[in-house]
């Protein structure tokens, strides 16, 4: 049990002082005499002294209010104090015992012969007020999650201090109870005891709050906490301290989900940032039948050495069916799209270095073919492993295979045109492959483009290819040719400006396809409130 400290105090320091009924009694009838009035008075007292005595206090208290409000009299004050006293209402029967004691003459007399005197009947209802003043009342306080401090006190000091769950014992009072744990918000609740009642308090004690905000990008995305829908794009609130599960979710995005620890009453808050990267594209199936078809022309090409073409047939059907299985067995399910096409474009580039450089130095395509498909086997094999290792993107892939693409047209049709002898003819053409190789590692490396960036582009070249052939078809139509030769080499020089002015023309119009490449990314911040508080900020920042 705690007891309350200054329990021995008196007065009404902390207590507030109830207002009386007979403070409020309506005024006799003027009309009424004297006599009347006595006998109204004595008619309510003879009332409230019978129900007194047959234990109806709260009747007893009407009729000798009604009595005093008659024809006031000290004595009856003291009736009222008794019967609130009976019906503990210690407040009231401490109100009207001090007020008898006001209101006794100095000169008062004994009513009778075995009544107490005047004088010592107030020293006995003095002594009687302060008993009655130091009635215990009790209060109780439990709390979710328990052992919380409880603090009961008032501009006199503090009256006690316990623990939830503990008996509290003070004296009656308006006070201003707090609760506190740690961890947890604290409660601050005015109360007001009454003199020798019991009292039950319970409080459910809310986690201390942190501030978290989280935004994410795209601002389409969903937001949870806690599996629980927060929001579109960005969320703010103030939140129970300790760590959750934040996710978010976009169509055609990966899914991110991170545990956040927010720690109450932190300055800022908690701010996450979540960037959702687009869902890779997947390769695998385009990566099986390009590995059923460079197996078929690989293994035919490798057994043409032998000079068999039923042979050779053969071995490509069985070539083709070991791709197939193979690679249906061996690629995962999940192959990046980026790395399936960089094989591809590496496996004709291999075939085609190959065949072009086995041709510089002879004709015979024994020879030729075997080096070719040795060299196809190759190139797949190397840009798997590229591919994978260093986990190029889609746009990469594609930038180096158009590079590659036009840096071997650009070749062919510099050797159509000059129309050499074999062996510079394939050295033309290995040297436009190796410069769009080189050119598209080096493009690659320093733009980021999307694939149908690429693509737009690889229609350029293509149109002006065309249109090429289609200037050269108006300057030198077929009915004045003459010389074959001479009217090749002039298509050939047609169709490569044409190419030049289609590609450069391709990107001059696409430049704006893909987002620009300002490092700009979102960002969060803090800025202060008309009343000196912070809130959170959202934006972009970087650098020009």
């Amino acid at each position: 049990m705690v007891r309350a400290q200054g329990s021995d105090s008196t007065g009404y320091v902390g207590r507030t002082k109830p207002r009386l009924e007979i403070d409020d009694c309506r005024p006799n009838d003027p009309a009424l005499t004297q006599d009347q009035l006595r006998q109204r008075a004595s008619e309510h007292f003879q009332r409230g002294e019978t129900l007194y005595a047959q234990g109806d206090y709260e009747g007893a208290v009407t009729e000798l209010i009604a009595a005093y409000c008659a024809l006031p009299y000290y004595a009856v004050l003291k009736d009222i104090g008794q019967a609130y006293e009976r019906r503990l209402e210690y407040e009231m029967a401490i109100g009207y015992l001090e007020r008898y004691i006001e209101q006794i003459p100095p000169d008062a007399k004994r009513a009778n012969a075995c009544a107490a005197d005047p004088i010592d009947d107030k020293a006995n209802v003095d002594r009687r007020i302060r008993v009655l003043e130091n009635l215990p009342s009790r209060v109780y306080v439990q709390t979710t999650p328990p052992g919380a401090s409880v603090v009961i006190g008032n501009d006199s000091g503090i009256a006690a201090r316990a623990k939830s769950g503990d008996q509290i014992t003070i004296n009656g009072g308006t006070y201003e109870m707090t609760i506190e744990l740690a961890g947890h918000e604290s409660v601050t609740q005015q109360i007001d005891v009454k003199i020798g009642k019991p009292y039950t308090y319970y409080f459910k004690l809310e986690p201390l709050r942190g501030q978290l905000s989280v935004l994410v990008t795209p601002p389409d995305a969903r937001l949870f906490v806690d599996d629980r829908f927060v929001g579109i794009g960005r969320y703010e609130d103030k939140v129970p301290g300790g760590t959750y599960t934040v996710s978010a979710e976009a169509p055609g995005r990966v899914r991110v989900e991170r545990k956040v620890e927010v720690l109450p009453n932190e300055p800022q808050g908690r701010r996450e940032l979540i960037e959702l990267d687009p869902l890779p594209q997947v390769g695998r199936r385009q990566l099986i039948v390009a590995s059923a078809i460079g197996g078929g022309v690989a293994t035919g090409g490798l057994l043409y050495a032998f000079r068999e073409t039923s042979l050779a047939g053969l071995g490509g059907l069985l070539g083709g069916a070991t791709g197939l299985i193979g690679s249906y067995v061996l690629v995962p399910r999940d192959q990046p799209l980026g790395t399936s096409n960089l094989t591809i474009t590496t496996t004709i580039t291999g075939g085609i270095a190959g065949y072009f450089a086995a041709s510089a130095f002879t004709d015979r395509q024994e020879i030729i073919q075997p080096i070719a498909s040795a060299s196809l086997l190759v190139g797949g094999a190397a840009g798997y492993y590229l591919g994978n290792k260093l986990d190029i993107s889609t746009g990469d892939a594609a930038i180096f295979t158009s590079s590659v693409l036009w840096g071997t047209t650009a070749g062919g049709l510099f050797a159509f045109s000059f129309d050499p002898p074999r062996g510079i003819g394939s050295g033309l053409v290995l040297s436009g492959l190796g410069i769009g190789s080189v050119g598209g590692i080096l493009l690659a490396r320093s733009f980021d483009i999307s694939r149908t960036h690429a693509v737009l582009i690889d229609i350029g070249g293509v149109a002006g290819i065309i249109g090429g052939l289609a200037v050269k078809s108006l300057a030198y139509p077929s009915t004045d040719v003459t010389d074959e030769r001479a009217d090749n080499q002039r298509r050939a020089n047609y169709a490569l400006g044409g190419m030049a002015i289609g590609l450069v023309t391709a990107g001059i119009l696409t430049r704006n396809v893909d987002e620009p490449k300002i490092p700009l990314k979102p960002s969060l911040g803090t800025a202060p409130t008309a009343d000196g508080k912070a809130i959170a900020t959202y934006g972009v920042e970087g650098r020009f």
